[in-house]
């Protein structure tokens, strides 16, 4: 039960308090045979997630990825390439003096 709270108290308006009048003498009700735990739900384990992530959706994405993958390393090969060009030419030059 709740607390029954009493607004409308002629003793509180008398003497000037601005908190209604609280009943503190009631007793919880006690349910036989229930806990305050939660009833434990059925969750699937991180491994039997997981597995069903790489059986269904990884390999639907798997080609697209490897796609984009290629394609940021072949455009990252160019500048590599250049660079070391770039290098060897320096070595050459400075060799050279």
């Amino acid at each position: 039960m709740k607390p029954t709270l009493q607004i409308n108290d002629k003793r509180t308006r008398e003497s000037g308090r601005t908190f209604p009048i609280t009943e503190f003498h009631y007793h919880s009700v006690a349910l036989g045979g229930h806990s305050g735990r939660c009833a434990k739900a059925v969750e699937p384990s991180f491994h039997s997630l997981s597995r069903d992530y790489f059986n269904t959706e990884a390999r639907h994405y798997f080609l697209a990825e490897a796609t984009v993958f290629a394609a940021i390393m072949a455009t990252a090969a160019l500048p590599i390439l250049n660079g070391a060009r770039a290098m060897m030419e320096l070595i050459r030059v400075i060799g050279g003096i």
